[in-house]
């Protein structure tokens, strides 16, 4: 094996997947009346992840469409472009919940699914805000750096509570759901009123009534797009105390729980988001001509969501291996990337950042995320007899 041990075996084997889905959207109106009902139509030939792929994929090419008429994220799209993104996403959603469903009734559910599911939603996260971006007309500004970085935060908050806890839990304004619906409803309204829209102030747009009540003169004045950014702080903000109280809650009636919190202090798991975010804000703080004010912001967002795709992607390792939290490689592994890209500068180029190091840090971040992850499947593909992308004929060996 690549990645894992003899040791690790056992857990892996012995590892379920658990969840609660509290979205009332997805429950009352999504699952009965649509994933049920496409699920129906996909072969049992079909594997799950390949499901979870094709979702991805369909995000993906939407990004090169947006790439293609806004290289820079400053120009507009034309109306088609917003309504395919909306589809896009929309598509994504469907198939990343279908993928579960897939796996049950094909009776292929494991430690892989949850893996593959979560490697593709880390850089899904991180690849989408492209498209919000261009169509809220705030790329290459801090409001975009700002943004990958609360979906992000979020998207670590959740996968870290599941690991302590053994369960990922969704509310009923879920991210997955509420958040990617909201994300197309935001995308069909460019594509009907233009970007022009989310540059009118808040005051502009609320009711007289609700304005006057507002004590914040600068509240009032923000525009659309900020107020959107803003909230989503307010968000993750919102998150962390949630999932540090559902985290402690089940340190008190867990065992489990228990056992995992004494040997990885919670508190102390949360810093690899923390450090690797300041080494990563340092980049547009001290170079933003390259990093932040020009098309190599595009570097710049892909680079944070490799290294955060790994941060993530190594808790959910250690989750479904029982193994204990991977502190250590979580903080050294990105932060020496991220570092890499600055003393690149310093050395090379005499402290001034430029497009080709930018890209080139890129590169390596993408292909040690890569390289690690195609060790890590593979692993896990020769622990349960299984392949990736397709469904294993059990009676024929092949």
């Amino acid at each position: 094996m690549y990645f894992f041990k003899p040791q690790d075996v056992p857990g892996l084997k012995a590892y379920t997947y658990k969840s609660v889905d509290k979205s009332l959207i997805a429950n009352r109106i999504l699952n009965p009346f649509w994933w049920s009902v496409i699920i129906e139509f996909v072969p049992s030939w079909v594997a799950p992840n390949l499901i979870t792929l094709t979702g991805f994929l369909c995000v993906l090419a939407n990004v090169g469409i947006c790439f293609y008429y806004s290289p820079d994220l400053l120009s507009p799209c034309p109306a088609w472009c917003y309504v395919s993104f909306a589809i896009g996403l929309f598509l994504y959603q469907s198939l990343d919940a279908i993928d579960g469903k897939q796996a049950r009734k094909t009776g292929s559910s494991g430690p892989l699914g949850e893996l593959f599911d979560h490697g593709c939603d880390a850089l899904n996260t991180g690849f989408a805000t492209f498209l919000g971006v261009t169509a809220l007309g705030m790329g290459q500004t801090w409001l975009q750096v700002l943004a990958v970085l609360c979906c992000l935060a979020n998207f670590f908050l959740s996968t870290w509570e599941e690991y302590y806890t053994g369960v990922l839990y969704l509310s009923e304004c879920s991210g997955p759901v509420e958040g990617v619906l909201s994300i197309c409803l935001v995308l069909i309204a460019t594509a009907v009123y233009g970007t022009e829209i989310w540059s009118f102030q808040l005051g502009q747009v609320l009711p007289e009534a609700i304005v006057n009540v507002i004590p914040w003169t600068s509240v009032v004045e923000l525009p659309l797009n900020a107020a959107f950014v803003y909230f989503g702080v307010l968000i993750v903000v919102g998150n962390v105390a949630g999932s540090v109280m559902n985290v402690q809650s089940a340190i008190k009636s867990n065992p489990a729980t228990a056992q995992k919190a004494k040997k990885d202090w919670p508190i102390f798991t949360l810093l690899p988001f923390p450090i690797l975010t300041g080494l990563l804000l340092l980049y547009p703080m001290l170079h933003p001509s390259v990093a932040l004010k020009s098309g190599s912001i595009v570097a710049y967002i892909i680079l944070v969501t490799f290294l955060t795709g790994y941060q993530v992607s190594s808790m959910i390792v250690a989750h479904i291996s029982k193994r204990r939290f991977p502190l250590a490689s979580m903080i050294i592994v990105p932060s020496t990337i991220a570092c890499l890209g600055l003393l690149a500068a310093e050395v090379l180029n005499g402290g001034v950042m430029t497009h080709e190091i930018m890209w080139g840090t890129t590169l390596v971040a993408g292909m040690w995320y890569m390289s690690w992850f195609v060790r890590v499947v593979a692993d896990l593909c020769a622990v349960f007899d299984i392949y990736c992308l397709r469904i294993k004929d059990k009676k024929k060996g092949k």
